[in-house]
C-alpha cells in the first residue's frame, strides 16, 4: 500500500505525534485526492510491527492484513457494510441493490469489536471510509461510541463534505483537512505528457479521477461522445445509444461540464473543462443564453439526484431533448 506522494508529509507529522492521538481522527478534503488511500496509509502505519521513520514497512505480516483488509485488529465501514476478517467484502458487492448510505446496523455491529482487546497488543481500528454517508441513526448510534471510547481504540473518519455531520460528531474529532495536489505532483502521479495530464485535470478535476477513468476506459468515449453531440442536427437516437454506453456519472458530469463551457465561452470567449477536444466549436453568441443557463440548470439538479433511483435511458433523453433545440440554434440558425 504505497503512500500518495503529496501525503507523505502529512502522514509523517501525523504519525510522529503516535503516542498523543485522539480517539477519533475525522480526514477531510476534496472528493478525489486520496483521502481514504491517506486513511489505509495511516492505518497500516500504526498497526506495523516494524515501522521505518513513523511509516508502515509494508513487508511485516500486519501490514499484508491491512492491504487485504483481513487484520483482526481493523474494522472498515463503508456504504456496503461492514468488512471485517469474517467477512467476505465479496458478498456486499455482489448484492444487486446497492446501498448509498451507512446504516445504524453496521455501527451497532461495532459492539463486539469493541469490547474485545487488541490481539497484536496495539490499538483497535475502526475506518468509517464515507463518515458523510451515516444516516442519522447510524450517526447518533456512532456518537455514543465517541463519547466513550474503550482504551486503545482509534476511529478515523473520512469525508468529503463536513455539513453533512452532525456538529455533536465533529466535536468530538480531530480534524485533519488534507489538501489537493499540485499540477506538477499530479502530472507525476499520472505518467503521461504534462499536456495530456492538465487537460484530463481539467476535465476529472484530481489525479485519482482521471486515473480512475482512464483505468476504465471511458476516457476514450469523451471525444466521440462530444464529437456527436456537437454534430449538426444530430438525432436523439443516435446521441441516446451512445450515451447508454457510458457510465452514467460520466456521462452526466461531461454533459453538464460543456453546457459551462458554451456558458463561458459566451461570456468570456474561453472553454474551462474540454479544452483538448476538437469540436466544431459554435458563434456562442448566438445562442439564446437563458435557454443555455436553464439547461445547465436541469443538469446540475440531476447531478445532485443520481443517489435516487434512476431509469438511466428516460433521465438520458429529458436532458439530451433540450440540447437538440440549442444545437440547431447554434449550427444552423444564419
Amino acid at each position: 500500500m504505497v503512500t500518495l506522494a503529496w501525503h507523505v508529509k502529512p502522514l509523517t507529522e501525523l504519525l510522529s505525534h503516535r503516542g498523543h492521538f485522539p480517539h477519533s481522527l475525522l480526514i477531510h478534503g476534496p472528493q478525489g485526492i486520496g483521502k481514504v488511500e491517506f486513511s489505509y496509509s495511516l492505518v497500516q502505519s500504526l498497526l506495523c510491527l516494524a515501522p521505518v521513520n513513523h511509516l508502515s514497512c509494508q513487508q511485516c505480516v500486519a501490514c499484508h492484513w491491512v492491504a487485504q483488509r483481513q487484520h483482526p485488529d481493523l474494522m472498515i465501514l463503508n456504504i456496503e457494510g461492514n468488512v471485517t476478517l469474517e467477512e467476505d467484502a465479496a458478498e456486499d458487492k455482489a448484492k444487486d441493490k446497492k446501498s448509498t448510505t451507512i446504516n445504524v446496523d453496521a455501527v451497532r455491529d461495532l459492539g463486539p469489536f469493541l469490547t474485545v482487546g487488541a490481539q497484536r497488543n496495539g490499538y483497535k481500528i475502526v475506518l468509517i471510509e464515507q463518515a458523510d454517508a451515516l444516516n442519522i441513526n447510524a450517526a447518533n448510534a456512532l456518537l455514543k461510541a465517541l463519547e466513550e471510547p474503550p482504551p486503545n481504540v482509534l476511529f478515523v473518519l473520512v469525508a468529503d463534505q463536513l455539513k453533512r455531520l452532525l456538529p455533536t460528531i465533529l466535536s468530538r474529532c480531530q480534524k485533519l483537512a488534507l489538501r489537493a495536489p499540485n499540477a506538477k505532483e499530479s502530472c507525476e502521479y499520472l505518467k503521461i505528457p504534462e499536456s495530456e495530464a492538465l487537460s484530463l485535470l481539467a476535465v476529472y478535476g484530481t489525479p485519482l479521477n482521471s486515473k480512475r477513468a482512464l483505468e476504465q476506459g471511458v476516457e476514450k468515449l469523451r471525444h466521440s461522445y462530444l464529437t456527436l453531440l456537437t454534430t449538426p442536427q444530430v438525432q436523439l437516437t443516435e446521441l441516446s445509444v451512445l450515451a447508454q454506453k457510458i457510465p452514467l456519472e460520466y456521462w452526466l458530469d461531461w454533459t453538464h461540464k460543456w453546457c459551462n463551457d458554451l456558458i463561458s465561452q459566451y461570456f468570456l470567449q474561453k472553454r474551462f473543462f474540454h479544452i483538448d477536444v476538437a469540436v466544431n466549436l459554435p458563434t456562442v453568441e448566438k445562442v439564446i443564453i437563458f435557454d443555455l443557463l436553464a439547461w445547465e440548470k436541469q443538469l446540475k439538479q440531476a447531478k445532485r439526484s443520481l443517489r435516487h433511483p434512476l431509469v438511466p435511458k428516460l433521465l438520458i433523453e429529458s436532458l439530451l431533448i433540450p440540447w437538440l433545440s440549442l444545437n440547431r440554434s447554434l449550427y444552423l440558425n444564419p
